[in-house]
């Protein structure tokens, strides 16, 4: 392996688990990405993360860039010599320009080929510069392009530039084989983060006789970064995190003699730590008449343990491998009896006043500035899901009832101190108080999804009310001119159109006896801005860019992970925000099942044939003025014969949405379009035959366009 080793490890505070796995591959990715800008291509670059350190390792760096060839061209090579074949004025100027003495002129001068023509010019070869003045940019280049969640500002600076980050940074180690990379963070009120070839162990334990915890120790490769860390209590392998991780879960659940819940979030965990342990605890059993929910909430989402479904355990990821003297445990045990008896106490709170007679309440939270109180949006939400009950055939007099109710949780007690009960609080107090199950799980569940992940509303009433939410906030907040603009999206308005566009796809094949009546996004988000303003100008603006921003939606919305490249973008050619997005997800579901068969291609090129041939007057007419009696040739005819039998089928598919059946009809066109073109000329010269002939086409394009755009298509796709 030639060139050098690149290490660099930036070692801060703790970043949070789930942002880990994502900047340290981001971050080698920024620097692979200077390398490659200063021709200082790596064999091989590797990113490694924990909860305290960002690690990138580089093998094969070159020791500086390679020499580079310049072409400076100069006036045109036409005006390079004069009559007598001798260097002209304009050359000599050139040449003395560039350093070049009259001496030198036959030597260096030369003809260079440029986009332009012929010029007079020189090369030079330009001496590539070492790695070691060009990595400290890439560095800060690298760091500051990070996309960070959400940055810190720590009063940093680098080259007088401010600089922010997830966390502070306290330590740098910067190495290009033994040399230390020039690097310095200056901070303010503070000591300067310098680069140098020095990491640290984990804070509260080593194995290094006479060493203390969190002392610095000598690095010099990558190797010797992980060996050292290793004998620190630092686990640099995310695998190996995970695995150990595991190991510890295991041995707790196997003393609790119960599995818990740990589901997929061991693979954050291990990111909490550096060096995973884990320790069972335990809690009074009085607390198990808790709503597992709010127990749920306070366990997993407030202290990241792990809960047991039944037992009064929990599991607590530790960054040791053990706890001799319990101090761990029973600290853990502390904190998760006093936040449940918190929240024993604010559920009973909250069961003291039935549910319904808080709604008055909602009038002193505010929904918007502009937009009034979450009463109002209570009030304006009922009719909209009466409304959208209505369509789909639901009760709307239970949706009705479940929106008007769904925000009252919001003055409660047990949402203000645990705000990701939101929804369920208000499911969990109506269920206590015996409301029905279809309104008691519509507030429950009137906030799923979140986007275009996770399950949607157990009944349709709750995704009636999921949909009056969402409409109603969309249709407000662009009303009062909150619309995303760039990266910005503060009231999260792209999650909540792509939870709208979820809910519309799968609602029908989620509850089958609703099946029909959904409403388009449009028709829907027209309905919404109803409650909110008169038909004015300013609402129907307002109605085109929800249009524009729900269409820009559903590209990413509808696009599944066997739909092949265009299919998409082919049906979403003739169907918008203004169709059923149920229905279109149907069409691209089946032209995608039909662009996996063999007949696709031949479809597809027949498709732009004619499309290629039509005049757009023509193509518009739609096969307006077809004689059948001018159509005299066998190949003509047998096209239009096969042409009304398949527009029939087609239509009859159509109307009962059978798709696929509808394209494979559609292929079965294909051998008589390509005989057709084969023995037919189109632009004859009689042009009444001619005419008659475009018109055959027009309408074969007519029938291609209720699919889609097909040249959207790639014929490789099937």
């Amino acid at each position: 392996m030639s060139g050098r080793e690149l290490l660099i490890e930036i070692g801060c505070e703790e970043i949070p688990a789930d942002w880990v796995e994502g900047l340290a591959a981001d971050f080698a990715a920024a620097v692979s990405g200077g390398l490659a800008r200063e021709r200082l291509t790596a064999e091989k670059i590797v990113p490694y993360g924990t909860a305290r350190r960002l690690v990138v390792h580089g093998a094969g760096i070159p020791e500086s860039q390679p020499d580079e060839v310049r072409e400076i061209p100069g006036p045109p090579w036409r005006v390079a010599k004069d009559a007598d074949g001798g260097w002209s004025r304009a050359a000599a100027g050139f040449a003395r320009r560039q350093g070049i003495e009259e001496a030198e002129f036959d030597e260096r001068l030369q003809a260079v080929e440029t986009s332009r023509g012929e010029y007079l010019g020189i090369r030079q070869v330009v001496s590539g510069e070492p790695a070691g003045r060009i990595l400290p940019g890439i560095l800060e280049d690298a760091l500051r392009a990070l996309p960070l969640p959400k940055a810190m500002n720590w009063d940093a600076s680098i080259g007088g530039k401010p600089f922010a980050f997830a966390r502070p940074i306290r330590w740098v180690v910067a190495l290009f084989g033994d040399e230390v990379i020039p690097f310095r963070i200056a901070v303010t009120g503070g000591a300067p983060v310098v680069a140098g070839n020095r990491s640290h162990g984990h804070r509260a334990r080593t194995a290094v006789d006479g060493e203390k915890p969190g002392a610095s120790f000598s690095v010099d490769s990558l190797g010797s970064l992980r060996d050292g860390l290793r004998s620190r209590y630092v686990v640099l392998d995310d695998e190996e995190r995970k695995r150990r991780l595991a190991e510890a879960l295991g041995r707790c659940e196997e003393e609790a003699g119960e599995s818990a819940e740990v589901g997929n979030q061991a693979d954050v965990h291990k990111n909490l730590v550096e060096y995973p342990g884990a320790i069972a605890g335990r809690f009074p059993d009085e607390f198990l008449s808790l709503p597992k929910e709010i127990r749920d909430t306070v366990l997993i989402h407030h202290q990241k343990y792990f809960p047991f479904p039944t037992r009064p355990f929990f599991i607590a990821v530790t960054n040791l491998p053990d706890d001799p003297q319990g101090r761990v445990r029973r600290g853990a045990e502390r904190v998760v009896v006093a936040r449940l008896r918190d929240a024993r106490f604010f559920w009973d709170e909250d069961r003291k006043i039935p549910l319904p007679e808080t709604r008055p309440r909602l009038a002193g939270v505010v929904f918007h500035q502009q937009l009034g109180s979450f009463r109002e949006k209570a009030d304006r939400m009922e009719g909209l899901a009466a409304w959208i009950a209505g369509e789909i055939n639901a009760d709307a007099a239970a949706a009705s009832h479940a929106a008007g109710l769904s925000k009252c949780d919001l003055t409660g007690n047990l949402v203000g101190e645990f705000a990701s009960l939101q929804g369920v609080a208000g499911g969990l107090l109506l269920r206590e108080e015996r409301a029905s199950e279809a309104v008691w799980q519509a507030v429950y569940d009137h906030y799923r999804p979140a986007g275009l992940e996770g399950d949607l509303p157990r009944g349709p009433e709750g995704a009636v009310v999921a949909l009056a939410d969402r409409a109603d906030t969309l249709a407000g907040l662009f009303l009062a001119g909150e619309e995303p603009s760039g990266s910005g999206d503060p009231f999260a308005l792209r999650r909540a159109a792509l939870s709208m566009i979820r809910v519309l796809r799968d609602g029908p094949r989620e509850y089958p006896e609703h099946r029909s009546g959904w409403p388009s996004p449009a028709a829907l988000l027209h309905r919404a801005l109803a409650e909110y303003a008169p038909d004015d100008q300013a609402r129907r603006a307002t109605a085109q860019k929800l249009a524009a921003f729900v269409q820009d939606r559903l590209p990413h919305a509808l696009v599944g992970a066997q739909t092949p490249r265009g299919v998409v973008g082919a049906v979403l050619a003739i169907r918008n925000a203004s169709h059923p997005v149920a229905d279109t997800w149907q069409r691209i579901v089946d032209l995608a099942k039909a662009v996996g068969s063999g007949d696709y291609a031949t479809l597809a090129e027949a498709s732009r044939r004619v499309r290629r041939i039509l005049p757009a007057g023509i193509r518009e007419a739609r096969g307006v003025g077809l004689d059948p009696a001018l159509l005299t040739e066998p190949a003509e005819c047998e096209l239009y014969g096969m042409l009304e039998r398949v527009e029939a089928e087609v239509s009859r598919c159509f109307g009962e949405t059978r798709y696929f059946p509808a394209f494979q009809a559609l292929a079965t066109l294909s051998p008589a379009i390509a005989t057709f073109f084969d023995d037919v000329l189109v632009m004859a010269e009689d042009p009444a035959v001619r005419a008659n002939r475009l018109a055959l086409l027009a309408r074969l394009d007519a029938l291609f366009s209720q699919v889609g755009d097909l040249s959207q298509i790639e014929s490789a796709a099937s």
